[in-house]
């Protein structure tokens, strides 16, 4: 299977290894494409091991849970990358599916080093909601009509 960070490499091979703690990121954007693999996987624990300590107090498991149970990932784009030693920037544009709508935001991702990569924070820019019409083909690629699709295609396996 195609990873979900749509890097076109083996899941396998891609973020895997970082979600079971083979590899650690070694930079930014491996750890934002990783954590964007990670919800779409429901590995809501390494999400939450890769904010920054100074931040987790504001992040519970349990709110990560709920919003990686809420949505269907459709598509991650990375538009650009920033990086010197000991911070980073990511700057992506993120699709997805809730309640029957089509959803999105644009995220200028913070990062910084401590030992390895962290998550701190990010300026997000909503897009605006668009529903999803029953006859609609379904937005996850699975070319089926939205109704049709009960069970929507992986984020990373056969996305264009």
């Amino acid at each position: 299977m195609r990873c979900y960070c749509g890097s076109e490499k083996e899941f396998s091979v891609c973020c895997q290894p970082y979600l079971s703690g083979n590899l650690l990121a070694r930079n930014c954007e491996q750890l934002m494409r990783s954590r964007y693999s990670a919800y779409c996987h429901k590995d809501i624990n390494y999400v939450y091991q890769t904010y920054h300590s100074s931040v987790l107090p504001n992040n519970t498991i349990q709110e990560i849970e709920a919003f990686a149970n809420s949505v269907h990932f459709v598509r991650l784009d990375v538009i650009s990358t920033e990086q010197s030693v000991d911070e980073g920037y990511v700057t992506f544009e993120l699709i997805y599916i809730q309640d029957n709508f089509l959803c999105g935001f644009m995220e200028r991702s913070r990062f910084v080093f401590d030992k390895g990569w962290y998550y701190v924070d990010g300026v997000l820019k909503d897009s605006t909601p668009n529903k999803i019409s029953r006859n609609d083909l379904c937005p996850c690629n699975s070319g089926k009509k939205f109704k049709q699709c009960i069970i929507h295609v992986p984020s990373g396996s056969g996305i264009s």
